[in-house]
């Protein structure tokens, strides 16, 4: 039987039996502690940090009285549309004209005070009484503003409450440049909206189709923050917001603060 000579070395030495073995490098033990540290902090971020959960929706600014349907109380042929849309219109205002059938003319006016979203009368058009003439984005009732009226998929809008903070990106304002507008919930509806709702605020069938869902949303009105000192008059999150006002109409993307949670509840799906 042969022996390595390092083994015969250790046998003619035996008073070198009790000596310490190193079981790791010093370089081996500063890695270990590295990652010991690494996890224990990993685990302290877990329990301690705060992560925001938030709703996506699409929505518009517009005011709170949303928008309303000037229709014809009579029957007869289109002589005259007296309104285009953006112009500005005062209760009673005459915004068509019929003949009936007995070439009698008929005035029709706007019911309420507002400006005007659609107006597709064309001279000579046979209009039935109920037919719409106009829609108008209305003005007129106390506490006028500007808010965000926002479309949250009904599924998603259950733990939604007042005063929960928004994030709006805002189509004519590129929040790479100017940053998001912010505004608070004021109100959620307790229904989803159904068809004619949606366009009813929206301002028609036509218009409501890019809010549709696959399912009915809920309404949820967001009032702006106001700012003197920001040239759109509102507050955004960056320190240079866009220098021009806001009018209604414009179309955004809200994000909705739910609530916080940490990432350790997250993980677990709490």
């Amino acid at each position: 039987m042969k022996f390595r000579y390092q083994a015969l070395q250790r046998k003619r030495e035996p008073d070198e039996l009790d000596a310490a073995v190193m079981l790791a490098a010093p370089r081996g033990w500063i890695a270990v502690f590295v990652v010991l540290i690494v996890m224990v902090g990993a685990c302290v971020w877990a329990v301690l940090a705060r992560l925001d959960v938030t709703v996506d929706a699409p929505g518009v600014l517009t005011h709170p009285g949303g928008t309303s349907q000037v229709q014809s109380p009579y029957t007869g042929m289109a002589q005259d549309l007296l309104v285009r849309p953006a112009d500005e219109v005062r209760a009673g205002q005459p915004v068509a004209r019929l003949a009936d059938q007995a070439g009698e003319i008929h005035t029709i006016t706007s019911p309420f005070a507002g400006k005007i979203i659609s107006a597709t009368l064309t001279i000579g058009q046979f209009v039935p009484a109920g037919a719409t003439v106009a829609t108008v984005e209305r003005t007129d009732l106390p506490g006028d503003r500007l808010v965000a009226l926002v479309f949250v998929p009904a599924d998603r809008a259950a733990r939604l409450v007042p005063g929960r903070p928004v994030d709006l990106n805002v189509s004519t304002a590129p929040p790479a440049v100017y940053g998001l507008l912010r505004g608070t919930v004021t109100r959620v509806d307790p229904y989803p909206l159904t068809r004619e709702g949606l366009a009813a605020i929206a301002g028609g069938e036509l218009a409501a189709q890019s809010f549709q869902q696959d399912q009915a949303p809920r309404l949820v009105t967001v009032d702006l923050i106001p700012e003197s000192g920001s040239a759109s008059g509102y507050a955004w999150s960056s320190a240079k917001p866009p220098p021009i006002r806001l009018s209604s109409q414009t179309s955004v993307s809200a994000s909705i603060e739910l609530r916080t949670q940490s990432p350790f509840d997250l993980v677990l799906g709490r």
